[in-house]
């Protein structure tokens, strides 16, 4: 995928390597996960940070040296472009799909459902365990207290 202004192209090149990467720096395990939920919360860090990995010049270097550079590319990019962030988000959503980075690899129909869908990037595992965790705390505090009528 390439992303280009008047005064910079870049290829954002998917990697495995990129993606563990990625994973790790926005403090995560599942690579899809992290993504949706920084797109539906319009996470402009997460942005820049997925941008400042994946991109490559053409000699296959990095594109960016700092992050600050990357907040001003997707300035002009926008601006040039007429793109919003969440089209940003979106178009890279398609590129990575087509490579194949996410758990399965949608069609167009569900790749939109996805972006549009504010639980996708919500980790229900997660709230299943806190939810558990809090009700099997309320339990115990109940028995426990009845113990202490008795």
């Amino acid at each position: 995928m390439q992303l280009t202004t008047k005064n910079k192209t870049i290829n954002l090149v998917f990697t495995t390597r990129k993606i563990v990467n990625i994973s790790n720096v926005l403090k995560g395990r599942n690579f899809e996960d992290l993504y949706f939920k920084a797109m539906n919360e319009n996470d402009l860090d997460a942005l820049s940070k997925i941008i400042y990995t994946f991109a490559e010049d053409e000699a296959g270097m990095k594109s960016f040296k700092s992050s600050e550079e990357v907040y001003d590319f997707m300035d002009d990019y926008k601006q040039e472009n007429e793109k919003t962030y969440q089209d940003i988000f979106s178009e890279m959503a398609g590129a990575i799909n087509e490579e194949g980075f996410f758990k399965t690899k949608m069609n167009k129909k569900d790749l939109a459902q996805k972006i549009s869908n504010p639980l996708s990037g919500v980790n229900m595992e997660e709230i299943i365990k806190t939810s558990a965790e809090k009700a099997i705390t309320k339990m115990t505090e109940q028995e426990i207290s009845k113990g202490y009528k008795a």
